[in-house]
C-alpha cells in the first residue's frame, strides 16, 4: 500500500476547500512552502499532478478529482471515528443496531425514517437475528443497542422494557366454527410450522401443548420468522406468531388472530444497551422506538 500521510492528505483537502496554497497554510498554522511540499511528496506518491498550479491557487486536475473523491471520503470517516471516540456516543457516528425478527418487520422502516430525521449526520448498522444471538452480540461489545425479547445479557447491561407482544395462532381451518375456542386437540392434526428448537416460538408452541397434556405434536421448522408467516399466509400451514408481527405485513390476507384454548403468554420485548458515559445518548432512540410500537397491533405496556 502506498504510503500517504494524513498530513499530505489534510493539506489537500484544506487547498480545494479554500481556494489557495495560502489559505491551507494558515487554517493549519503552517507555512506556505510546508504546504507546497506536501503536495509535491504526495504528487510524488500518486505519480501524476493532483493540481494545476495559478497564482497561488490550485485547482484540481481530472486524475486529482478523482484521487481527492476518496480523500473527501475519507477525511468525513476520520472525523466520525474522531467523534465517536471522543464522545462515546453511539449517536455520533456509527450506530450498530440489533434487532429481532418482530421488531424489524413491524417497526423498523419506522424508527429508522425517525432517525434520518432526528439525526440526519448518523449511521445505521443493522443486525437481525434471534433474541439469544443479539445478546451475544451485544455482551460481546458488536452492538450498541438492541430490541429483543427475554435473554441472558451482562449486569452492566442497561435493560429497560418496551413493551409485552401477545402471540396468537393464526391459519385456516375451514370445517371448524370461529365462535368456539380450538384446542390442542384441534390443531394437532394440522400441518404445524414454528422456528428451530430452542427458539422462543418453538418453546412456546410445544409448552402450549404440553399445558393440556396433549402429546406433543409433529412440528416442522424454518429458520426465517418472516417465511412462516409467508407459508401461512399462503394457507399451507398454521402457526403462533406475534400479532403485531402478523397484522402490520402490508400483503397479509391472514384472518384475525384464531381464539384458542389455554391463552398463550405475550413475549416481553426489551431494549438492551450500555451507557458508555455520564450522560445515556440511546435513551431517547429507546422511547422512539417504544411510540412506534405502541400503535402496533397485539401490543401492551411492558413492565
Amino acid at each position: 500500500m502506498r504510503r500517504y500521510t494524513l498530513a499530505q492528505l489534510e493539506a489537500l483537502r484544506c487547498i480545494v476547500t479554500l481556494g489557495t496554497f495560502q489559505a491551507a497554510a494558515d487554517h493549519l498554522n503552517v507555512t506556505q512552502p510546508t504546504i507546497s511540499l506536501r503536495i509535491r511528496e504526495l504528487e510524488s506518491i500518486i505519480g501524476y499532478d493532483l493540481l494545476r498550479r495559478n497564482s497561488g491557487r490550485g485547482e484540481l486536475t481530472a486524475e486529482g478529482s478523482v484521487f481527492y473523491q476518496y480523500v473527501d471520503r475519507l477525511t468525513r470517516t476520520l472525523n466520525e471515528m474522531d467523534r465517536r471516540l471522543r464522545t462515546r456516543d453511539p449517536l455520533q457516528g456509527v450506530l450498530r443496531l440489533g434487532v429481532c425478527d418482530t421488531f424489524a418487520i413491524s417497526c423498523l422502516p419506522e424508527l429508522l425514517s425517525k432517525l434520518d430525521e432526528a439525526y440526519p449526520d448518523l449511521r445505521v448498522e443493522l443486525t437481525i437475528r434471534e433474541s439469544s444471538g443479539l445478546a451475544e452480540l451485544l455482551n460481546a461489545r458488536v452492538l450498541d443497542l438492541a430490541f429483543l425479547a427475554d435473554a441472558p445479557l451482562d449486569p452492566d447491561i442497561c435493560v429497560r422494557p418496551l413493551a409485552d407482544c401477545h402471540m396468537a395462532w393464526f391459519g385456516y381451518l375451514a370445517d371448524h366454527s370461529m365462535t368456539d375456542p380450538l384446542t390442542p386437540a384441534h390443531l394437532a392434526r394440522q400441518r404445524l410450522l414454528t422456528l428451530p428448537v430452542n427458539r422462543v416460538l418453538n418453546t412456546l408452541m410445544l409448552r402450549w401443548f404440553e399445558a393440556s397434556n396433549q402429546p406433543n405434536p409433529t412440528i416442522s421448522t424454518c429458520n426465517s420468522l418472516a417465511m412462516v408467516l409467508r407459508l401461512t399466509n399462503a394457507g399451507h400451514a398454521w402457526s403462533i406468531l406475534p400479532i403485531c408481527f402478523a397484522l402490520s405485513n402490508g400483503t397479509r390476507i391472514l384472518p384475525a388472530p384464531i381464539k384458542v384454548g389455554p391463552d398463550l403468554p405475550a413475549i416481553k420485548l426489551r431494549s438492551a444497551y450500555r451507557t458508555e458515559g455520564k450522560v445515556d445518548t440511546l435513551s431517547p432512540v429507546v422511547d422512539m422506538a417504544r411510540d412506534i410500537i405502541m400503535h402496533m397491533p397485539g401490543i401492551s405496556p411492558g413492565d
